[in-house]
């Protein structure tokens, strides 16, 4: 009777044992750098970032209940960590890493500074009601094609559900931790 209740064998210790999860990397406490910015425009964080996010657990991009938006990336000058808020009509923002000065040189540019809604005009009467409903909606630009090419080729290859957790394993696998006080398992390419 008493191996009924013995413990019976899991996947896990069938395949070897007990799996240990590996510690995160110390990271390097380096303070922060900061900018303002005042865009010269309406800005809608959300919409705006909104397309650099890559499903609810994208370990690229985070955001936070105090409004914040937490984007880690690899620059041309390293890995670099982005915390990007709006606070009465200017953008706050730090960044750590060694990509964090070019990542706030570019700041306006992810912002949508380089989209012109002049240009802009909506020939169907959807599209106009759209428009102006979100008026604060710019087309952000990052200026790195790899970390927009890989998830977008994953994107048309599977489910939206594969693809974003594809990206994940590749992101947690490949990349590395990202710099600075970041939200919980944030990586960089």
């Amino acid at each position: 009777m008493s191996s009924r209740f013995a413990p019976r064998p899991t996947r896990t210790t069938v395949r070897g044992g007990e799996t240990a999860i590996p510690q995160g990397m110390p990271r390097q406490a380096t303070a922060a750098r900061t900018r303002t910015w005042t865009p010269p425009h309406p800005l809608d964080l959300g919409l705006t970032l909104g397309p650099l996010r890559r499903g609810p657990s994208d370990p690229m991009f985070r955001t936070t209940p105090d409004g914040s938006a937490w984007r880690a990336t690899r620059t041309p000058e390293g890995p670099g960590t982005l915390r990007v808020a709006a606070r009465s009509g200017a953008v706050e923002a730090e960044a750590w890493g060694p990509g964090a000065d070019w990542l706030l040189t570019q700041l306006p540019h992810m912002l949508g500074e380089s989209d012109d809604p002049t240009a802009f005009t909506a020939r169907h009467r959807l599209v106009a009601a759209a428009a102006h409903r979100r008026p604060g909606l710019r087309l952000t630009r990052t200026g790195l094609v790899l970390e927009s090419l890989i998830p977008s080729i994953l994107e048309q290859k599977v489910t939206t559900d594969e693809a974003y957790r594809a990206w994940r394993l590749l992101v947690r696998k490949y990349g590395e931790p990202a710099p600075g006080p970041t939200p919980p398992n944030s990586f960089c390419t």
